[in-house]
């Protein structure tokens, strides 16, 4: 089992053709196995493979069919919400196969975390057959009755019954089967537990099969009529809905109840923008009512300038862009009043790509470069967009290439939280594996764009951060002999440098030159003779590029150890220490670099990234130079100034920093760092701030630490630098030598090394069942195998 999970997980990095044939090898019971049991949620490729091979000979409801296994395996993974896929795109493919065992374990798992409501409804009404009819395997409907049976047995002889989730979700169910058997067994039970929308959706089936009027008048009015009494009076309406649904049968009465109630069987009405907001509202459908998707997106389109209708977002509407059985009609009327909707596409391909390219209307550059980002990962992860296509027709080539690395992890927060850029996906959790492979293809795709020749590369690398077409319209307008561009490049993509990406894939000879022209314009280093003549504009523009590269990308190693190194300058240095790509051993050689630079220090100091000890180290630093840097002075003593970025700021031997600290800092400061900090305020501020801030801690006299009683006593600080002696300060010690032994590239490379050995080699794949081995163990062997 280990094994196979072991394959199944490595399938991350296959390609699209090794795929199916190295899952047909395993056979059934091996692939649900491994596919239960993997450690990591499933890849696109596998759970893509298991559906459109179910699907081929799905819908037969054959319980011996020889898919089931493997879809009961994936069927838990769905509903564990571990797909790379939509989970809701999987759970309604696997309802379309009609699997009776799948079907089975939709009821059954309770263990699952998301919403099951609108799973148990598609069974039981929604999903249909060539008949018209709904399928109910039978061993789903005896399951429901069963289980309404132990509820209505167990809540039996309580005046006021609280079923437990699952039973209210059973329940619901059975309420909404298109089954009027069914219905009319779970009805009674619905009406005691006030499952008004339930009840009424069971009314409306007794009426459709004309079944209505045997019971209503025999007892089952009554009972609607005594809950709509003894309800709540917000809800009193309500019931009285309910009475005239059955008393006249009309659709509408249902139609109003299910819109205004908290079901999400229907969508909600055009005019309630806030439900629209709300995760799921059209992702958990099996038949998504489109009319009143196109309603809402016309009122959103149509909506007058500053409010929430005119708001030209919504999570309601990117979920339903991002439906896979959306009509086509529907996606161009869409379109048409929600742009947004393009960049949501399914599967988007080729045409998607271009229509996001052409069609901007009312998108700000930070909607278009996230709604570009999902877009393309979408394409490439399910196999839709090839990297070759990413290249000829997405632009802007800066945010194509901020794809082709992994994301930094000062930016992982802001790449995925749905905050300002609206763009983060809302249900898939996409392992750094599956994205690592189309990552690979992308950087391959970029570096057979732009070819071998050197000099080609450096002016690429100057003109791709504003450049505002595809990369491979950028080669061609280099080789046009295209000139340098006259504005700078937009702000976006945050922390990912286009160049930076570049210069990782170049050939051998194009790092030598950046840094030997950005040498020359950079100015002579300490003792070398100044150059004769001045650079050219070229020149000037490498060296603007290395030194964004150092403030927005990931710094390859040569980079950084240009920026320290005699021909850095101030600037390269403050935005390596501002990168949000940095790595902690990055930050912690340039707060050790000679000589010290408070600047620096105090970008180091405020890096998300740093450590307690490194802002010491940055403290101490700073301090034996000079002192702090006026600006984290700033930073420190505002109101909202993190603990985190308080508490090393201790060992400053500013007054004013640390006043503020101390009076902030509150008892998570230990007595022996107070006391010395204490001895440091007194003596640049004198005793009288450490006697209240004392005081103010403690609260009383009695309670204060015995040197401060003492200093206050003699009006003197000697007793607090008496206490403060014995303190010993850890100042951090210089780790250069640490750091280069402990370096590691930014960027892994085992997305290449399958590439290189197991692309088209389906039999490699199938040798970790037979030896056991794990992928790098296989990748270990192969290329030893090569070498002799």
């Amino acid at each position: 089992m280990v094994i196979v999970a072991g394959l199944i997980d490595a399938l991350h990095y296959a390609g699209w053709d090794d795929v199916p044939t190295v899952l047909g090898a395993l056979g059934d019971a091996e692939l649900a196995a491994g596919v239960a049991s993997a450690a990591l949620p499933i890849g696109v490729a596998v759970s893509d493979f298991v559906l459109a091979r179910a699907a081929d000979g799905g819908g037969t409801g054959a319980v011996e069919d020889k898919g089931s296994a493997a879809l009961l395996a994936l069927t838990r993974r769905a509903l564990a919400d571990e797909t790379v896929a939509d989970p809701d795109a999987v759970l309604r493919a696997l309802i379309r196969l009609a699997d009776p065992a799948v079907d089975e374990l939709l009821f059954r798992d309770d263990l699952a975390p998301r919403p099951r409501d609108w799973v148990l409804r598609a069974v039981l009404r929604d999903r249909r057959g060539a008949d018209g009819r709904p399928m109910i395997a039978p061993g789903v409907d005896r399951f429901v009755r069963r289980q309404v049976h132990r509820i209505e047995r167990r809540l039996a002889g309580y005046d006021h019954p609280h079923p437990a989730r699952i039973e209210r979700l059973l329940l619901d169910a059975a309420l909404f089967a298109d089954d009027p058997d069914l219905a009319a067994f779970a009805l009674p039970l619905g009406i005691r537990l006030r499952s008004l929308t339930g009840v009424a959706r069971a009314l409306q089936t007794l009426r459709d099969h004309r079944r209505l009027d045997d019971v209503w008048t025999g007892g089952l009015r009554a009972m609607v009529a005594e809950a709509a009494s003894d309800d709540s009076q917000y809800r009193y309406s309500q019931w009285q809905a309910v009475l005239l649904l059955g008393d006249e049968g009309t659709s509408a009465n249902l139609r109003y109840l299910l819109q205004r109630s908290q079901s999400n069987a229907l969508p909600p009405p055009a005019d309630d923008a806030d439900r629209w907001t709300a995760p799921n509202v059209a992702s958990q459908h099996y038949d998504l009512d489109w009319d009143s998707v196109l309603s809402f997106a016309k009122v959103l389109g149509d909506g007058d300038e500053g409010t929430q209708a005119a708001q030209m977002t919504s999570r309601g509407l990117d979920e339903a862009s991002a439906r896979e059985d959306i009509p086509e009609s529907a996606r161009v009327l869409l379109e048409e009043h929600y742009p947004r909707a393009v960049y949501w596409t399914a599967r988007p391909g080729v045409a998607a790509v271009i229509c996001a390219a052409v069609d901007t209307r009312e998108l700000n550059p930070p909607a278009r470069h996230f709604g570009l980002r999902e877009l393309l990962r979408r394409g490439l992860l399910h196999g839709s967009l090839s990297a070759r296509d990413v290249m000829e027709y997405a632009a802007p080539a800066s945010a194509v290439l901020a794809l082709a690395t992994p994301v930094p992890p000062g930016l992982t927060e802001y790449y995925t939280a749905k905050g300002d850029n609206s763009f983060a996906p809302h249900n898939s959790r996409i392992p750094s594996e599956a994205e690592e492979r189309y990552q690979a293809d992308l950087r391959a795709a970029a570096a057979e764009a732009i070819g071998p020749d050197p000099a080609r590369w450096l002016k690429v690398l100057t003109r791709v951060g504003a450049w505002e077409d595809s990369l491979t319209e950028l080669v061609r307008a280099v080789d046009d002999g295209v000139g340098l561009p006259a504005r700078r490049a937009d702000r976006w993509p945050r922390g990912v440098d286009p160049a930076a990406v570049l210069l990782e894939i170049a050939p051998e000879g194009v790092v030598d030159r950046l840094l030997a022209a950005a040498a020359v314009a950079g100015g002579p280093a300490d003792g070398a003779e100044r150059p004769a003549a001045s650079p050219d504009r070229e020149t000037r523009a490498l060296l603007g590029v290395l030194t964004r590269i150092l403030d927005r990308g990931p710094v390859p190693r040569r980079l950084l150890d240009h920026a320290l190194g005699p021909h850095g300058t101030p600037a390269m240095r403050l935005a390596a220490a501002r990168n949000p790509a940095a790595t902690g051993g990055t930050l912690w050689r340039l707060a050790d670099r000679e000589p010290a630079e408070p600047q620096v220090l105090a970008a180091v100091y405020l890096h998300p990234l740093a450590s307690r000890e490194l802002r010491v180290a940055a403290v101490v630093r700073s301090e034996a130079a000079g002192g702090l840097y006026p600006g984290l002075i700033r930073r420190l003593v505002t109101r909202d100034a993190e603990p985190g970025l308080l508490l090393p700021a201790l060992e400053s031997r500013s007054p004013e920093v640390l006043h503020t600290v101390l009076r902030r800092g509150g008892r998570v400061i230990e007595t022996d760092r107070r006391i010395a900090a204490y001895a440091r305020l007194a003596e640049a501020a004198g005793p009288e701030p450490v006697w209240a801030l004392e005081l103010e801690r403690a609260g009383s006299l009695e309670r204060m630490h015995d040197a401060v009683r003492a200093s206050m006593a003699a009006h003197d600080d000697a007793p607090l630098q008496a206490a403060a002696a014995g303190v010993e300060t850890r100042h951090p010690e210089r780790v250069t030598r640490a750091w280069d032994a402990a370096f590691h590239p930014t960027r892994p490379d085992t997305a290449e090394r399958v590439r290189a050995l197991l692309d088209g080699h389906p039999g490699r794949w199938l040798r970790m069942l037979e030896t056991g081995a794990s992928l790098y163990g296989l990748l270990d062997e192969l290329e030893a195998g090569a070498a002799l």
